[in-house]
Order: C-alpha cells, then sequence, then structure tokens
C-alpha cells in the first residue's frame, strides 16, 4: 500500500492553544493501557464541562483534544490517528445520503469514530425485507423512517457528536442545501437518477464525494474528488434511462457490511488529511468468489 501523505494541518495540536486547559487536565486522568501514558477524560466529565461552559459536546471533544486529551471512547483510536487527524475527524461535518444497507454501516462507523456531525438523508421507511441486512432495522423499527432511527442509534452511540436527520428524499430541489456545509458526501442512495444529482451537487460545491453500492454479493467503492476528471458516469454510463432501484433487487447481509467498512475507512483517510485509496478507482467485491479488485476508471 502506497504511503499516505500528511499535510501541515495534521501536526500535533500546541497544548498551549486552549484557554480552558488547566480545567479540563482536573478532569482527566492517565492511562497506560495503550503503550504510552496518555490523559483521557470519561464521556460524562466531558459533557458536564461542555455544559458548565455553555458549548456543544462536538466543541468540547475539540477542545479537549486541542488539550492533548483524548475522550476515552476514542483512546482505541489514537494508534492509527494522530491527536490532531483525531481532532480533524471531530471537526468535520459529513452528509450521508441512505441510511439503510451501506449507510446504516456507515453511520454506525463514522459515529463511533467520532465524525463531528452527521447529516443524515432517507425519505423511506423500514419494511420486513431490510431486515436481513439494514442495521438500524429491527421489529421495533418497522414502519419508521430510516434517517429518524439512524439518527437516533447514532446519539445513542456517541453523545459527543452532532446529527441532523433529515427524513426527506434527496432530489433536485434540495440537494444543494444538503451539501452546503459539508466536508465530504457519501453516497448510500439506492436509485441511480438521485445518485446522479448528489454526484453533480457535490462537484459543484467542490466537495469530495464517495460513492457506494451493494446488490447481491457484490458491491463497489468509489471515490470522486472535486478536481477529477472523472465523475459517476464513468462507472455507470450516461444512465438517465436507468431508473431501477438496487434496493428493489436487495443485497446478502454481509455485502452492504463490507462495503461500509471499506467507505467508512476512506471516509477516515480523507477527513484526517490523508490521500485516498479510490480517487477515479472502482473498488470492486465480489463476494461469490471472495475477490477485491481495484480497476482504474477510463474516460
Amino acid at each position: 500500500m502506497e504511503e499516505t501523505l500528511k499535510g501541515d494541518n495534521a501536526r500535533d495540536p500546541d497544548p498551549r492553544e486552549s484557554l480552558a486547559e488547566r480545567h479540563l487536565e482536573e478532569l482527566a486522568c492517565l492511562v497506560d493501557e495503550l503503550g504510552d501514558s496518555q490523559l483521557v477524560i470519561q464521556d460524562h466529565d466531558l459533557l458536564e464541562w461542555a455544559k458548565n461552559h455553555g458549548i456543544s459536546p462536538r466543541d468540547a471533544v475539540v477542545e479537549v483534544l486541542r488539550s492533548r486529551i483524548v475522550p476515552l471512547r476514542y483512546a482505541g483510536n489514537v494508534r492509527a490517528l494522530s491527536l490532531a487527524e483525531q481532532r480533524r475527524v471531530c471537526e468535520s461535518r459529513v452528509l450521508v445520503c441512505g441510511c439503510g444497507g451501506v449507510g446504516g454501516v456507515l453511520i454506525n462507523l463514522l459515529a463511533r469514530a467520532g465524525v463531528g456531525t452527521l447529516r443524515l438523508v432517507d425519505g423511506a421507511v423500514f419494511v420486513p425485507s431490510h431486515l436481513n441486512r439494514q442495521w438500524h432495522c429491527d421489529t421495533r423499527e418497522l414502519s419508521r423512517p430510516k434517517a429518524e432511527a439512524a439518527g437516533e442509534r447514532a446519539r445513542a452511540a456517541n453523545p459527543l457528536i452532532k446529527v441532523e436527520v433529515f427524513p426527506v428524499a434527496m432530489d433536485e430541489k434540495n440537494a444543494e442545501s444538503l451539501v452546503e456545509g459539508t466536508d465530504l458526501v457519501m453516497d448510500a442512495l439506492d436509485d441511480l437518477p438521485a445518485r446522479f444529482v448528489l454526484a453533480e451537487t457535490a462537484k459543484s460545491k467542490k466537495v469530495p464525494l464517495i460513492h457506494t453500492a451493494a446488490v447481491g454479493w457484490w458491491g463497489q467503492v468509489s471515490t470522486f474528488l472535486p478536481e477529477s476528471i472523472f465523475d459517476l458516469r464513468n462507472v455507470y454510463g450516461r444512465g438517465e434511462e436507468q431508473s431501477q432501484s438496487d434496493e428493489w433487487m436487495g443485497a446478502l447481509g454481509p455485502a452492504p457490511t463490507v462495503i461500509g467498512g471499506l467507505a467508512a475507512f476512506e471516509a477516515l483517510r480523507l477527513l484526517a488529511g490523508r490521500n485516498p485509496a479510490y480517487a477515479d478507482q472502482l473498488c470492486y467485491l465480489d463476494g461469490e468468489s471472495g475477490r477485491l479488485d481495484v480497476i482504474y476508471l477510463e474516460p
């Protein structure tokens, strides 16, 4: 695998940047289980500190990371991410369009990784045929809007992040407002025309987009940076007449789970300031044979 590059913004933060460092250190404790001593803070102490200082939990997380203190829930990240990279993740805003199979996996993983703001969009409700693969769907959630159920579970998984819920279909009328202000767009939709609208909007707003799809035994991930000469039509062709939904075709549970995991890795690479793995390429999963191939896109 190519060595990833880290920009200037990925430096470890200076402890002197925080005005509240002394107060935070009083709430933190040292742990040695990670190989090196590290100051950590528990959720309840951090939430109480945020309340007392009149700031959001999301902003409180950024503040403690500036002070070189790690929220204990992110302690498992610090071997893979520097403090500066974790802080970038916690400052980021990600739009996830589609809260079903792949989208449900993404929401779960990105919430637990600490993405600061998750904007969740899906106009559909859960039905029994979703039970085989959609992580936020169980028998209690049937007939409930997917975005609302996903948002509730994301907040329960991580009360330190901000979750914005939009139980509506993404279309040409609202695409621009949904993409506005985000750092990354995740395409977990199941309708091809809607995918094109989302991809074109992200490109016009200069926001990177990660495309995902899972059907049957198969799935794919591709990344489109704003400056790329490639777009989603290099994967699907012109495609205007292809209106059949992926949802209608279904998927075995492992397909969206694997694809969601690969796409979450890609999202964290981008949000941390590292090089993407799938820019202008298609990572293709064939679950039937067990193969995973990365294919360069062609004009």
